[in-house]
């Protein structure tokens, strides 16, 4: 992620002062800093990181101009400063100390090493409690945003205020969490709270679209794999809540480079992930699953009107209610489903449906409209079949 950019411009004299003791720092308000050494016709120029956060590493692309000055570089060059180690950069020559001599330089820097090997041997957590069940809604190369340098980043469907936990272990690097807004507006790209974690390899995990004052971590904490870091929101450029995940270096050209990586699941020890999968912790002493259909997966729901909302595991309705019958599938599947509907009473003829499930589908749901007629008051069975097995029973009342 690029962080700061700044020209300095300095005039030194025609004749160089003594070498002595004194060092004069020149610093970017990021605290990465620039200083001279003098030496034999002219001077050493060393590039430092003069942060409290030492830990990080920080990728540098500077650029140089001179006049009277001599020096055997091309610029820009690039560099990676490691433990506030001081590099040096090149010596300059003074071609005429009789003349004026004038320098500036620019720096572009990125939190990571832009020379990093992913450790493919890592496999990550899955970045949220144990206990809770999220969805790719777009995966790696994503026609929406997860293109270009962003074609391996993951998107999980997550209500706003979902616990986040870090996926691997880690350094943090940077926190924002003063934004609070979100939606598909183009000013709102650079508004999204984040935390960027630094990886032991030098790659960074980057949690983003947090919620405000979501980060529970600061810069320069040191963070283990599955601890809480922060609260999912909708900030940023969203079109609705979720975590936005990817693993990151950065590259030279002012971007940056997403690495595929490998999670544990409720399928696998170790997997990609895939788009529209819904994926949760594993639990020890329990199979993956056998099925694309999981029987809490299966809701009866009240439906309001208005907004087709659901609020499901609802046992009693009165006439003229809506109400839906909602089944959420593990991954994209077909399957046929069968309904059937009985009263106690006898008063209303059973009612039996069918259909198919297209093979894209992740989410099905059947809505149903109580008549407004005395005969429906009473206690109803609903009985779910899916590719002919028997998977669930609803019992529920029907009100006057």
């Amino acid at each position: 992620m690029k962080k700061f950019i700044l020209f300095l411009c300095f005039f030194v004299s025609g004749l160089y002062p003594e070498p002595s003791g004194d060092v004069k720092l020149i610093c970017l308000p990021n605290h990465l800093c620039t200083y001279l050494v003098p030496v034999e016709n002219g001077f050493d120029f060393f590039l430092v990181d003069q942060s409290a956060n030492v830990g990080i590493l920080r990728s540098v692309e500077l650029n140089l101009s001179v006049k009277n000055l001599k020096t055997n570089l091309q610029f820009p060059q690039y560099y990676v400063i490691r433990n506030a180690e001081p590099i040096l950069i090149t010596r300059f020559i003074v071609e005429d100390e009789s003349k004026e001599t004038f320098y500036s330089f620019s720096a572009l820097d990125y939190w990571g090493d832009w020379d990093a090997v992913h450790d493919d041997r890592v496999t990550y957590s899955l970045p949220f409690a144990k206990g809770i069940r999220a969805r790719i809604g777009q995966g790696y190369n994503g026609k929406f945003t997860h293109y270009g340098n962003l074609k391996y980043s993951l998107d999980f469907i997550l209500p706003i205020g979902t616990p986040i936990h870090s996926s691997r272990k880690g350094r943090v690097a940077e926190v924002v969490k003063k934004y609070s807004e979100g939606g598909l507006r183009k000013d709102l790209f650079s508004k999204a709270n984040f935390i960027l974690i630094q990886h032991d390899d030098g790659t960074l995990g980057n949690y983003v679209h947090l919620k405000k004052d979501g980060a529970v971590v600061n810069v320069g904490d040191y963070v283990e794999e599955g601890q809480l870091i922060g609260y999912s929101g909708n900030t940023g450029y969203s079109d609705g809540p979720h975590l936005h995940f990817e693993v990151q270096k950065p590259s030279r050209g002012a971007t940056i480079e997403t690495i595929p990586t490998f999670f544990k699941t409720q399928f696998s020890d170790r997997e990609y992930l895939n788009h529209l999968y819904l994926y949760w912790h594993p639990v020890k002493g329990i199979d993956p699953p056998n099925s694309d259909l999981l029987e809490d997966g299966i809701l009866l729901c009240r439906v309001t009107e208005q907004d087709e909302r659901f609020q499901c595991n609802d046992t009693k309705f009165r006439l003229g209610e809506q109400f839906a019958l909602k089944i959420d599938f593990i991954r994209p599947t077909s399957k046929q489903v069968e309904l059937f509907l009985s009263i106690d009473t006898g008063k209303v003829e059973p009612y039996y449906k069918n259909w198919q499930i297209q093979k894209s589908n992740i989410f099905e749901y059947q809505l149903f409209k109580i008549p407004k007629n005395r005969n429906f008051v009473g206690n109803w069975q609903m009985l779910i079949k899916v590719d002919g097995v028997e998977k669930k029973k609803f019992f529920y009342q029907v009100l006057p």
